[in-house]
């Protein structure tokens, strides 16, 4: 097919989707201080009048509030300060069943009789009612309390399927497994600001539906009821669950330069999310660029991503894009990357995982390309007390983790997948040639034939064969043996205190990389308080080993080629410079004023002989609302194993920025900036364009 048409046909099909329409499922009634609405992966302000769908998202920051109403007129839920409400709803007989999830924070609602069934879900608890009203609040660590004013609740443990029912003027509190510990409601707990949003009576909006929404009288609780004035909102916001992204731009590839057009489209439908790709690369003569579009890997990579829930959930997966992942403490594989160099080489990886129904046991399985499978981890956990009543020790986690690569040599480039690595293809981005004797044999079988002394047939191929083609041929793959490298970790986690105020863990972790030494986490903690999440670990590596062998830099030194020699060396090569040596790492995160996200990591080893191996990473966010124009900004800097921060160029240093501006409507003008380093003379220095690998990209990003 001709690819013009083609692109035609793939726009055409975009547009009609979206133009389909698809029906909400809830409204906002309310919205006060600062209430970000989450679709697609994809934040923006909440306002009164949004229509929300399965998936959808709401979080109110502080002093701010939302309220929600079904859109089957049954249900009304007011969401307070500091909480994240996950809305869904599914179809049956009829009736519309309501199946949201409070991650955190605290909400009030009233549901009709008879209107299908509607759920709460926490993270340790299910509270389900048929026409009620109550009040749930859930703390981060999974305390769950449940206050119910009329009518019954039925409360049910996730963790061990305990069950209670609350009645009305009762409060329910649990912890996700163990005794449902009922109580009588002590009118001093629902605080004054609590019993004012609960009973102040919100303005109806109209929608599109065949009747208006008439709000429901909210029954009193003994609070006083000051009146609160409801700011009216500038804009009203009609979207549903598909969303369509994309860009505009250009790029050069080799000695071409080829205009891009960049079409991302979105679909959410419940827990399921959907996110494609899609990029045409168009030369000056109009021709999409076939390079991308004649083998199944091409079209495995326009996926963006594929996910079904999330970490946590008795079952998740994803399919895509890995910006960070890691598993068990770290030690083994930490804030590993697929997308080291996207969008110019993309990667589609899978994580697969959930509970298992023994134990407590979850499993999760990981690939970072789901076509080659060369990066593989996984990991297991299991509370062997877990069903048992030993107070502080039941909550006890054990977990293994493993990541192997399968050919460490697969880490050189190979733009067109040829089999021959960029440093050794004299043609990077043709498939068809690899060096000068391939594309040029004619040519010396010209030669040879017009030299009247070489007649002999056989004489000649025996002399083409092993003076001239072995002679000047590049290396493939093929001329190198596999090396694979696989690194084991296990590792234990206590949960010492858990309050709303404060949480406090210890854990310790063992690892080791297989035909190598070991490194160990003793003691560890964790603490999340006030706006702080912390970690501090004392650390032991033995020599030959190294700490994160699988990290955010992985992919580009797996395999590297010091040009000096045309030598290859694989990261596992560099374990032998390893000595043994021992310190503290910290870690510190923090949201400064709701204006900064900072998060910094630091890690001060010593050697033998008092020699120093340090690390330290770092990365701000910025909270955009406080720009108009601005839509999004952050940067991060890592550099790893050096002695003193003198130079800010090392082979283990990388630096990320990305900016958005806002050109209105739903246009954003986005920049992005990438720099990572090679020592190719291995000098220790890093000089020259030749040595530093930029990417940067700066375009004009659509969506509606």
């Amino acid at each position: 097919m001709n690819r013009k048409i083609f692109l035609c046909i793939i726009i055409e099909m975009v547009l009609a989707f979206n133009l389909s329409g698809i029906d909400f499922i809830a409204q906002t009634l309310k919205v006060k201080g600062v209430v970000n609405l989450t679709r697609n992966q994809q934040i923006s302000p909440a306002l009164v009048g949004d229509r929300l769908f399965n998936g959808d998202e709401l979080e109110t920051k502080n002093e701010s509030y939302a309220a929600v109403k079904f859109a089957d007129q049954s249900s009304l839920v007011k969401l307070f300060p500091n909480s994240i409400l996950n809305i869904n709803t599914t179809q049956e007989k009829g009736k519309t069943d309501k199946k949201s999830v409070l991650k955190i924070g605290e909400l009030w609602a009233k549901v009709e009789k008879g209107t299908g069934k509607f759920e709460i879900e926490t993270s340790t608890t299910v509270a389900s009612v048929k026409g009620t009203n109550f009040l749930m609040n859930v703390t981060e660590e999974g305390l769950t309390n449940l206050y119910s004013f009329e009518g019954e609740v039925h409360f049910q443990n996730k963790l061990d399927g305990e069950t209670a029912l609350i009645r009305a003027g009762q409060r329910g509190t649990s912890t996700g497994q163990g005794p449902i510990l009922i109580t009588a409601i002590d009118p001093n707990e629902i605080g004054e600001s609590t019993s004012t949003f609960i009973n102040e009576e919100l303005e109806p909006i109209e929608i599109e539906e065949p009747e208006q929404i008439e709000e429901e009288e909210i029954p009193p609780i003994e609070q006083p009821e000051p009146e609160i004035e409801i700011p009216e909102e500038e804009s009203h916001r009609d979207a549903g669950p598909f969303n369509m992204g994309g860009g505009v731009g250009t790029v050069m590839l080799g000695d071409n330069t080829y205009t891009q057009i960049r079409l991302m489209p979105e679909l959410v439908f419940g827990k399921f999310g959907l996110g494609l790709d899609v990029d045409f690369m168009i030369d000056s003569n109009g021709n999409v660029r076939k390079e991308d579009w004649d083998d199944f890997e091409d079209y495995v990579n326009k996926i963006y991503y594929l996910r079904y829930g999330q970490r946590g959930d008795s079952f998740y997966g994803r399919l895509g894009g890995f910006k960070s992942y890691t598993l068990g403490h770290g030690l083994v594989m930490k804030d590993y990357s697929n997308m080291l160099r996207y969008p110019e080489y993309k990667q589609i990886g899978i994580q697969l995982g959930g509970k298992l129904p023994v134990a407590g046991m979850t499993a999760e399985i990981f690939t970072a390309n789901a076509v080659k499978n060369e990066i593989l981890g996984g990991r297991l956990t299991i509370k062997p007390l877990n069903n048992t009543e030993i107070p502080l020790f039941k909550n006890l986690i054990f977990g293994g983790t493993v990541a192997h690569d399968r050919n460490q040599y697969k880490g050189l480039l190979d733009s067109d997948d040829d089999n021959y690595p960029d440093h050794f293809d004299d043609y990077p981005f043709d498939e068809d040639w690899h060096n000068e004797v391939d594309r040029n044999e004619d040519y010396w079988v010209d030669i040879y034939v017009s030299m009247p002394e070489h007649t002999d047939s056989t004489g000649f191929y025996d002399w083409f064969h092993s003076d001239i083609m072995n002679a000047q041929r590049n290396p493939s793959f093929s001329d190198f043996e596999d090396d694979a490298v696989t690194v084991l970790g296990v590792d234990y986690e206590l949960p010492l205190v858990t309050n709303k105020l404060f949480y406090l863990s210890h854990y310790g972790e063992a690892a080791q990389i297989i035909d190598h030494k070991m490194g160990f986490i003793f003691p560890g903690f964790y603490s999340k308080f006030l706006i702080f999440h912390m970690n501090l670990e004392f650390r032991i590596y033995q020599d030959d080993f190294m700490p994160a062998f699988f990290d955010q830099l992985y992919d580009e030194q797996r395999a590297v080629v010091y040009t000096d020699i045309d030598n290859v060396i694989t990261k596992e090569n560099l374990l032998k410079d390893m000595t043994k040596s021992q310190g503290w790492y910290g870690s510190i995160t923090a949201n400064l004023l709701n204006f900064i996200y900072l998060t910094v990591a630091y890690e001060d080893m010593y050697g033998e002989d008092d020699v120093n191996f340090r690390s330290l990473w770092g990365k701000a966010s910025f909270d955009t609302k406080f720009s108009p124009k601005l839509t999004k900004a952050e940067i991060g800097y890592t550099q790893t194993n050096f002695d003193k921060l003198t130079e800010f160029k090392t082979s283990n240093a990388i630096i990320n920025g990305t900016l958005g501006y806002s050109l209105g409507g739903n246009t954003q003008l986005v920049g992005s900036y990438q720099e990572r380093y090679v020592d190719l003379n291995n000098d220790g220095k890093i000089k020259g364009e030749d040595e530093t690998i930029t990417s940067m990209s700066m375009g004009v990003e659509f969506r509606f």
